[in-house]
């Protein structure tokens, strides 16, 4: 069975944050699983059923008659390799359903099903076998951006999302590139509201992250985003910040993105919840932060608009533009950032 590529720098960055070594360079972001070359060999059936002993189960759940629910990571590889399994499994759609595996309530007459993520080899290797037929089935060109609707929609946070993916997947399957047209289908307008959900909380992953510069020169980032959005726009700060070496981390789905200096990409960590939650904390900080800190709010405050108060009308319009659910991260909303600290940076002397 072909292996997925490990990373020495990518771990040794890591293990200097404090992951543990064997938690690294066993995660494969979406983006790669979208975009991997027709070339590279894909898992055979023969390996599946040796790897990846869930197939067996569901097999058997069926043959007894019983209905299935699969339980599943809620990633793009979660859910593409229970979708593979379920066609390996000669499974009729209405004979199984995915559910997130942590918010997964069965029926009586279904066998649960537990799904590998993306921390098992084979699983992603599945995943991205399905890819590839999906990319078949709708005739997709090289370079377009109409199958990447799918990856924006598998990183929702929605409790529906696998089973959405899912129905669309087999749409997809059964109609071929038929489905582009089909935009009045209940699967696809389902999936079209997820992508289209995931695709803004995007734009605010872009527009509200702050980095922090640490002592050991590197930067970190901790966002709280309502998508799994990190992996979708780890290359943005890699092309914004390619000389630099950094980390953003995103607590609630557990996943960082590790940068070094020079990189053309990021690496993707999926993380024990601990060692999330070990890494919010930033460390001690940079001489020169605080200044800039200061520096940076005080141009946000002299740029305001009047008429933006909390008891103003602009007020709402700010909202929308700003959630406040965001403003705990932005250091030109942190009262602590007026202070600029006792250390002038040597560049910044006049």
């Amino acid at each position: 069975m072909p292996k997925l590529a490990e990373s020495a720098r990518t771990a040794s960055f890591a293990s200097s944050r404090g992951i543990p070594p064997h938690t690294e360079a066993r995660v494969t972001p979406p983006v790669r699983v979208a975009a991997t070359a027709n070339s590279e060999p894909l898992i055979s059936n023969k390996d599946v059923e040796h790897e990846l002993p869930a197939l067996g189960q569901l097999r058997e759940a069926l043959a007894g008659g019983r209905y299935a629910i699969l339980a599943c990571e809620p990633t793009l590889e979660g859910v593409l390799c229970a979708v593979g399994l379920s066609y390996l499994a000669h499974a009729a759609e209405g004979q199984v359903r995915l559910a997130r595996a942590d918010a997964c309530q069965p029926s009586l007459a279904e066998a649960v099903i537990a799904i590998p993520g993306s921390e098992c080899d084979a699983a992603v290797l599945l995943a991205r076998r399905v890819w590839q037929g999906y990319l078949r089935a709708i005739e997709a060109r090289p370079r377009e951006e109409f199958p990447h609707r799918l990856v924006y929609a598998a990183a929702s946070d929605s409790p529906d999302m696998p089973e959405l993916v899912h129905r669309y997947l087999r749409l997809c399957f059964a109609r071929g590139a038929e489905v582009r047209l089909m935009t009045a289908d209940p699967a696809v307008i389902a999936l079209d509201d997820l992508a289209r959900q995931v695709s803004n909380e995007c734009e605010k992953t872009r527009q509200f992250v702050r980095f922090s510069h640490l002592a050991d020169g590197s930067y970190a980032a901790s966002f709280r985003p309502r998508a799994d959005t990190v992996p979708l726009v780890a290359q943005h700060f890699c092309r914004r910040m390619g000389t630099e070496r950094f980390y953003l981390l995103d607590p609630g789905h557990r996943v960082v993105a590790l940068h070094e200096a020079g990189e053309r990409r990021c690496s993707l960590v999926r993380l024990e919840e601990a060692t999330a939650h070990d890494l919010c904390d930033l460390g001690e900080l940079a001489d020169d932060e605080r200044y800039v800190r200061a520096m940076w709010k005080r141009l946000y405050d002299a740029l305001t608009l009047e008429g933006r108060g909390p008891a103003e009308r602009g007020y709402d319009l700010r909202l929308h533009f700003m959630p406040r659910r965001l403003w705990e991260g932005l250091t030109e909303l942190d009262p602590r950032s007026d202070d600029p600290g006792v250390v002038t940076p040597e560049r910044y002397r006049g």
